[in-house]
This record gives C-alpha cells, structure tokens and sequence, in this order.
C-alpha cells in the first residue's frame, strides 16, 4: 500500500477539530483521476465500437494491444519518473481491464477460420476476421507476447503476494474466449464450470493473506471475474440464448454477487444493491430450472416445482450469511416463500406424489432449523409436514364413504381415543410443549 505523502495536499490539510468542506484543490488530483480513467475506458471501447477508418481488422487489433501495453508502459514510467503509485495502479487496472477484450478479438480470430459463418450476420464492430487460420494463431502467440507480461507485471503491482497465483487464474480464464465455441449449452457448461473453478481458486489464494483485504487487493480478487462477464455477455448479446443458458447466467450471476459481497464487506453501501440482484437472480433461477428440467426429463410441472421452489429459497437463505443486520428478513422470506409456494403447489396439484414430496422437504428443513437451532426453518418445516399430512387425511376422507356403518365406527373409535388420551396424558404433552415452547425462544430467528 502506498503510504508516502502527496506533496499537491499536503500543505492543504485542514486541522482535525475542523469539518473539512469540500476543497477543490485537495481532491483535485483524485478528480483528474477518475477523468483520466473515464476518458482512456470510453476511448477504448469506443474504438472497439467504431473501429478505425484505415487499415483491416488485423491493424485494428494490434491498435488495441499496443494500447494495453502502452498503458502499462505509461503507468511504470509514471511510478519510476514521478515516484508516485497512485497513477501507476491505476494505469496497470486499465490495462489489466483491456486484456479481456484483446482475447475476445483473438478468440473471434479463430472462430472466424474453424467454422462456417457468415459475417454479415453480426454488427460489423463485432465481426473480426483474418485471411487464414495461421495469420489467426500468429496474431495470438505475438499478443501473447505482451499480454502475459501485462497480466503478471499488474498483479504484481496490485497484490504482489498473490500475482502468480491471480495472474495465471487470469490468464486461464481469458483462454476460455479464445475456444471456438458458440453452442449454448457447451458455453453454458463451460460458464458453470468457470464461475465455481474462479471462485474456489480465488477464495483459497485470498485466505489467510493479508493483501486480499486491502483496496487493492480486492480490486485484483474482482478482476478474475471480469472475463466471465465478457464470456456470458457475448454469448447472450451475439448468439442464440436457450433455456440451459438463461439458467446457467442467473446461478452464475448469484456466485459472481456473491463473492463480490465477500470482497466489499457486510457494511458496503453497495451491498445492499447487491443482496437484491442475488434475490432476484435467484428467484429468476429457480422459476428457469423448472422450464429447463421440464424440457429436457418431461417430467410433470407439478414435481420439478417443489425442486425450483426449495432451489430459489435456499439461495436466499444464504444470502441471510452476508449480512447479520438483516439475516432474520432473508430467513422469514426464505421460509415463507417456500411455505407459500408449496402449499400453492398443493392446492393446485392433489396427489400422493406432491404430498410426500411436501413432507420430505419439510422434514429436510425442520431438520436443518433443529440442527442450528433456527426458529423460523424449524417452524417452517413443521407446516410443510402438516400441509402434506393434512392434504391426505383430506383425500381419505373425501374419497372415503363416510354413510355407511363402518365408517362412522371407525371414527366414533378413533375420537374417543384421542379423548382419552387428551384426559390422562394431558399433563405431561402440556409440560412437554411448554419445554419445547421455551428451547424454541432461545434459537436463532
């Protein structure tokens, strides 16, 4: 962390008992920061929007890679020559930023020579090619050439006790936009795959190592998401989104939230933006996962609902783990739309089939609230039971012919029973319920 004095503030500080008011020439270097990155984004991919008058898609690229190399050119003379680091990261981030769009060219290099497509069929700022598959693979091992020293020179400078690790995580998961691959559900497997594998990789080389807390090490830990975004955002934007895709996209959405609320800390003012686009991804997941399962086994709406349902709850419910302020909302709106939407499912679809799935599920849940010892997964679990045993005494009843003898005999039977055993082992079911009453007032909400 850079811990050197600025000499344009540093006689502009105001004493600590004074509430500093917003003062021009101390954030005037801040400002002309964030102006200056602004101005090389917008430059960037305004370029690779409009391209360049002159010159064929190769000269065009190799436009971009000399200016991902120059930025990180710039931002080391800037930290040797001006012996400041502030400008320097920040020149090394657009860089690191730049190389996700350098594979992605390199990658449409490649398509554009293993498969028959026509080029027309794609905005024209999209549609790199080059004459051969040779001047296609020479073009990536030069850009190699400058990518990688790129990527390692940047980590280092971020987190320099976790650049190797991040730089070739980087590196692999850029690899992935170079494989000619546009069918829907190979990209969504591989998007699936990415996401857990940068995701666990990422969490191991952040644990236990102090540089991951720092700014600049969170901003080098939400890199390593950057080309996945570029990855599902092409295949989205370009090509043809099925189902499978759609689903993978939102449950890739929810990890990459997730691990990004990880970095920012449970008091981020973004969290809380973040918490509601994990709940929404996550109801939009589990109401896809039933359209996707339904299509591909044909099974009955009715079955794969609880499977959707108890998939979009539980996700919320781990949201619940983010923020301890608001954990006992996530909890009680986990349980209630589950509770809700299994008893619609009941009402809507009688069967024995759909009752013993309510009932396992609830006991799954029942089980999981005893476990840690939360109240409202406890409860919500035990209704789900009742929803499911209830909804077959129904059944029973209903399809049971109660006129005739048997019948009312066998109930007249069964209420004297409970009577009975209401009378004599009243006491101890009272005292047992009044223990069980106060064990649930201890637990967790």
């Amino acid at each position: 962390m850079n811990t050197q004095k600025d000499p344009w503030t540093e006689g502009a500080m105001p004493p600590d008992s004074q509430k500093p008011n917003f003062d021009p020439m101390k954030n005037l270097p801040t400002i002309l920061r964030i102006l200056g990155a602004g101005a090389v984004l917008i430059a960037m991919y305004s370029f690779l929007i409009r391209g360049w008058d002159n010159g064929d898609d190769m000269f065009r690229y190799f436009l971009l890679l000399g200016h991902t190399g120059a930025l990180a050119a710039i931002g080391l003379a800037s930290a040797y020559w001006l012996k400041e680091s502030k400008g320097a990261r920040l020149l090394l981030t657009l860089s690191l930023i730049s190389v996700p769009a350098n594979f992605a060219i390199l990658g449409a290099f490649i398509f554009s020579q293993t498969a028959a497509i026509d080029v027309s069929a794609y905005p024209h700022y999209v549609a790199w090619t080059v004459g051969s598959l040779t001047s296609a693979l020479l073009s990536n091992g030069i850009a190699l050439l400058v990518l990688i020293p790129v990527t390692f020179l940047g980590f280092t400078v971020l987190a320099r006790s976790m650049s190797v690790k991040l730089s070739i995580l980087f590196l692999l998961s850029n690899a992935t936009l170079l494989l000619p691959l546009r069918d829907p559900q190979l990209v969504g497997f591989m998007v699936l795959t990415l996401t857990f594998v940068v995701i666990y990789l990422s969490r191991k080389t952040a644990s236990h190592n102090a540089a991951a807390k720092t700014n600049e090490g969170i901003i080098a830990l939400g890199l390593q998401l950057l080309p996945l975004a570029v990855l599902m955002g092409r295949s989205l934007w370009l090509y043809s989104a099925d189902l499978f895709l759609l689903t993978v996209l939102f449950i890739s959405v929810f990890f990459i939230v997730r691990q990004i609320s990880r970095y920012l800390g449970v008091n981020s003012r973004i969290s809380s933006l973040l918490e509601g686009l994990s709940v929404l991804s996550a109801i939009s997941f589990g109401f896809l996962l039933i359209e996707t399962l339904q299509v591909i086994t044909q099974f009955p709406y009715e079955i794969l609902f609880p499977l959707g349902i108890t998939a979009s709850m539980a996700m919320i419910y781990d949201i619940s783990y983010r923020n301890h302020d608001r954990a006992g909302i996530y909890r009680r709106f986990a349980v209630a739309g589950l509770v809700i939407g299994m008893a619609v499912n009941l009402l809507d679809n009688a069967g024995f089939a759909v009752s013993l799935i309510t009932i396992v599920t609830g006991a799954g849940v029942s089980f999981w609230g005893y476990k840690f010892k939360q109240r409202n997964l406890f409860s919500g679990g035990i209704i789900l039971i009742l929803l499911g045993v209830v909804q077959q005494l129904y059944e029973l009843v209903y399809h049971f012919d109660i006129g005739n003898w048997a019948g009312l005999a066998i109930l007249g039977v069964a209420f004297i029973i409970i009577a009975s055993m209401m009378e004599s082992k009243g006491s101890n079911i009272k005292r047992r319920l009044a223990g069980w009453k106060s064990r649930l007032d201890q637990w967790e909400k």
